[in-house]
């Protein structure tokens, strides 16, 4: 199965070469940089540290900068964009920009980090400003300059706060007396108060005060009323904020630098992946050495090219040693590279495995038709996803979802077809009514799903062939078959005894040499073949799960069918229920056709992760990771 073999590349150039080299590999995007898996002792004397070169981890800091100062400036864009829109494209040269643009591009984000920190320090000048009025504010009835409340020989004044239910008491129990009370006002149960009492009744007054729990407060030595440092303090709030506000519009003029700060970003992206190569390189005074993989179809192309472009570098490429680990590509045809993207999504076969996506399209598909089950909400999805891939123009993982989902809707319309439903609706007369005659859908789910696990089983004999370990494609692959089928063969009584034959048979050689990797011990091989022997309950299992096929169809149709009965019911009313009833139709519709697409392909994937690729399944592969561009923000128009 296509899984794309790799090779060894090892690459010697002289070190002024060196950028120009790492740029030209990372323009081709086909060969993933490795490091040489020397200790340390065989580095010694062989590496010269290049100590003017930038860091990854300096590189990181500056694309955290970079993503800061995007998300700054991103908030002020008034520019209206749709989820469908998609990336804006560029050229290839764009993402390696010269000195100049650099610094041009260095000095914006300086410029949003000095805004960023003026705007942080007027921030923190309000909050202190607003925390000064807000102290003021239950004060404001005091209209007495601050200067004139010190004491006097007859006169002592108290200003401060107290509980509200002391305030009262403390009035009526002082009525009469040579004092002044002045209620403020109230704050959240305290009583802002002012208070003059004669000098003589001074210490009995400020012991009844203690006793009420009264606190009093500090204006330090500021002059004027409250009211002036009120105001003053407002005005100077006012124009922090002018400032803020000047300062924020600033920030906002750099919007129009956005665009070109994200094609920056991405050139940084691709700037700290050389870096990232050029630290797994060897260097000597002159020269440089580099190791890692390239796939093998592509060999002759990239020797050409680099002899062509470097006559001065030395490439050698190699089979993998046997302590290599290759990294794991696949490669498929169109209809069937989509799929691609479910099986990495669990985990990559490991490089001596299989890749099962050519084997795994037409039951994902199946599967997916049968779940969603409508052909109305097929038909939608193959006029609706391939408009979204040239609106959205989408890459990599993306667009191969996009693509899964419309070979899905095509299997959705033969299957909705099938069970003639178009909408919720049944035109015209069925092969499959899951409804009112459940069997034979039932039977047909489990059918498939019988061909599928079937299926696992010649994934896996195919893997024994190529490992030219055909007696094990009997012991693990054609055992099962014979089981499974002469249980299968029992219920017919015309075959009955043909299975009961074909199952003792398969029984008997899983039984003894299902453990056949425990060695010469007859004790140890029956009791893990008797293990292996009771992993026919997990093909039960496996076979009921295809139930789920029937299951959520039919809740796909009736469900469809719920939502035209509701909306027959409200189109009898007259015009205004011809309205209720569109919307109603298409937004149940809309809802029904989403969370069944939703779940088909989740339980599509969990079909083909549990049943089918637990027969056979080698995972644990590493995926090839090429040194190339992964722009974020852009998408490459004219990439190699």
């Amino acid at each position: 199965m296509p899984i794309v073999k790799m090779k060894r590349i090892l690459l010697a150039a002289p070190l002024q070469d060196r950028e120009r080299l790492l740029a030209a590999l990372q323009r081709m995007g086909c060969v993933q940089v490795t490091d040489f898996d020397l200790d340390q002792e065989q580095l010694a004397g062989l590496v010269y540290p290049q100590e003017s070169q930038r860091t990854s981890a300096q590189a990181d800091q500056e694309l955290a900068r970079l993503r800061w100062a995007i998300s700054k400036i991103s908030k002020y864009d008034r520019k209206k964009t749709s989820m469908f829109s998609p990336k804006p494209g560029v050229q290839l040269d764009q993402l390696m920009p010269d000195g100049q643009t650099a610094q041009s591009h260095e000095a914006i984000v300086q410029k949003i980090e000095a805004l960023e920190r003026c705007l942080g320090e007027l921030r923190g000048q309000e909050a202190r400003l607003g925390a000064q009025m807000e102290q003021l504010s239950p004060w404001l009835k005091l209209d007495i300059p601050l200067e004139q409340l010190s004491d006097t020989p007859i006169l002592k004044q108290y200003i401060g706060t107290l509980p509200k239910a002391a305030l009262q008491t403390l009035q009526e129990s002082w009525a009469g007396q040579a004092l002044y009370i002045e209620d403020l006002g109230v704050v959240r149960e305290n009583a802002y108060l002012w208070t003059a009492v004669h000098a003589s009744l001074a210490s009995d007054f400020a012991e009844a005060l203690k006793q009420a729990g009264f606190v009093a407060a500090s204006f330090g030595h500021a002059q004027g009323t409250i009211r002036t440092q009120h105001d003053a303090l407002r005005q100077a709030l006012i124009t922090l904020q002018q400032a803020r506000q000047e300062a924020e519009e600033q920030l906002a003029s750099l919007v129009s630098a956005l665009p070109e700060l994200k094609i920056y970003h991405d050139a940084m992206t691709g700037s700290r992946a050389r870096i990232a190569a050029g630290e797994n390189l060897l260097h000597t005074k002159e020269c440089f050495l580099m190791r890692g993989w390239l796939p093998e179809p592509i060999e002759d192309k990239v020797l050409q090219t680099l002899s062509r472009d470097f006559p001065d570098a030395v490439a050698q490429v190699s089979q993998p040693g046997p302590d290599d680990e290759p990294p794991v590509l696949l490669h498929n045809n169109p209809v069937v590279s989509p799929f691609e993207s479910v099986v990495s999504a669990f985990s990559l076969p490991s490089p001596s495995g299989i890749d099962p996506s050519a084997m795994m399209m037409p039951f994902f598909a199946c599967f997916f038709g049968m779940m969603v089950s409508d052909a109305g909400y097929g038909l939608v999805m193959m006029l609706v996803i391939p408009l979204l891939i040239k609106l959205m123009k989408p890459t990599g993982a993306g667009k191969k979802l996009f693509l899964v989902l419309g070979i899905g809707g095509l299997a959705t319309v033969v299957w909705g077809a099938l069970y003639n439903s178009w909408f919720g609706f049944a035109p015209w007369p069925t092969v499959f009514d899951p409804v009112n005659n459940s069997i034979p859908v039932m039977a047909v789910c489990m059918g498939l799903g019988a061909v599928h696990l079937f299926s696992g089983l010649v994934m896996g004999a195919l893997l024994h062939i190529r490992r030219k370990q055909y007696i094990d494609v009997l012991y693990d692959q054609l055992s099962w078959a014979m089981l499974v089928v002469g249980l299968g063969l029992l219920v017919l009584p015309a075959a009955a005894q043909i299975g009961k034959w074909m199952a003792i048979a398969g029984a008997a050689i899983i039984l003894l040499f299902g453990g056949r990797g425990k060695g010469l011990n007859p004790i140890k091989r029956l009791v893990s073949g008797f293990g292996k022997l009771y992993g026919i309950t997990g093909w039960i299992s496996d076979l009921l799960s295809y139930m789920r096929l029937f299951g959520m169809g039919l809740a796909t149709g009736v469900i469809g069918m719920v939502i035209n009965q509701l909306v027959g019911m409200v189109i009898a009313s007259g015009p205004i229920g011809w309205v209720i009833g569109a919307v109603v139709f298409l937004g149940g519709h809309l809802f029904n056709a989403a969370i069944n697409i939703l779940g088909a392909y989740v339980h599509a994937c969990r079909l083909q992760y549990i049943e089918f690729f637990g027969k056979f399944y080698e995972d644990g592969g590493k995926p090839f990771s090429p040194l190339d561009q992964k722009p974020r923000y852009v998408r490459i128009e004219d990439a190699v």
